[in-house]
């Protein structure tokens, strides 16, 4: 009798490691299929940030990844108890903010139009995460792309103003703050403000955007290392 209850332990203990692992799976599925989707929507070669005319349209990749996250989530909540969904849905925000950021410099060149898309394509997310995960938040990549409207200057000028205020903000962690970003977050941007003229024929242009990129970023170099 006692043999048999170990063993009927045994087997509820291997479903038991199954189910986690079967939950860890679909975890990691949703998040590997939205990082995949968003590298595609970043690739230039793709979805090119150097337009001549405005978009009005989010770019097909992100409706695409909007109706599979949608799908996704009519299956777990149909077949899973709610611990388990909140444990899928959770982060998902945090995850898409965190790449369109991280990845920024894989859009170059980009110019003002590219932008938009950019801005129109985060504001698509931002309206279908919320069907999905409760209080979703993309307000620090909406910023951080709008900073990109206001050219290499006022990306340095709000860096400086960040650096002022930075003592009283210590408590708020800058990767979770949706309003200040790091060097690297902010050199990226001043690095793109300048890339569609890096991307020109004409070898003036290119040595004047260098020159000038070079000056900004030094300028953001200073004020960083001030906060």
């Amino acid at each position: 009798m006692l043999t048999t209850h170990r063993s009927f332990d045994s087997i509820v203990s291997s479903y038991e490691e199954l189910a986690a692992t079967a939950l860890l799976n679909l975890h990691m599925e949703v998040r590997c299929r939205t990082a995949y989707s968003l590298r595609v929507a970043l690739d230039p070669k793709t979805a090119p940030y150097l337009l001549d005319q405005d978009v009005k349209e989010p770019d097909p990749q992100i409706l695409s990844l909007n109706s599979e996250l949608l799908a996704y989530d009519e299956t777990i909540v149909r077949f899973l108890r709610e611990r388990e969904v909140a444990f899928i849905r959770t982060g998902l925000g945090l995850l898409i903010n965190s790449f369109l950021i991280a990845n920024a410099s894989t859009v170059a060149p980009i110019n003002a139009r590219g932008s938009g898309r950019m801005q129109l394509n985060i504001l698509v997310l931002q309206q279908n995460l919320k069907n999905i995960e409760a209080g979703v938040d993309m307000a620090r990549a909406a910023n951080y792309w709008a900073l990109f409207d206001g050219g290499a200057d006022a990306i340095v000028t709000k860096a400086k103003e960040d650096a002022a205020k930075a003592a009283e903000e210590n408590s708020v962690p800058i990767g979770r703050d949706p309003d200040r970003f790091t060097y690297d977050e902010l050199k990226a941007l001043i690095e793109l403000c300048y890339s569609e003229s890096l991307a020109s024929a004409e070898r003036g242009n290119v040595n004047a955007a260098k020159r000038n990129m070079a000056d900004r970023l030094l300028e953001l170099s200073e004020h960083m290392w001030q906060s």
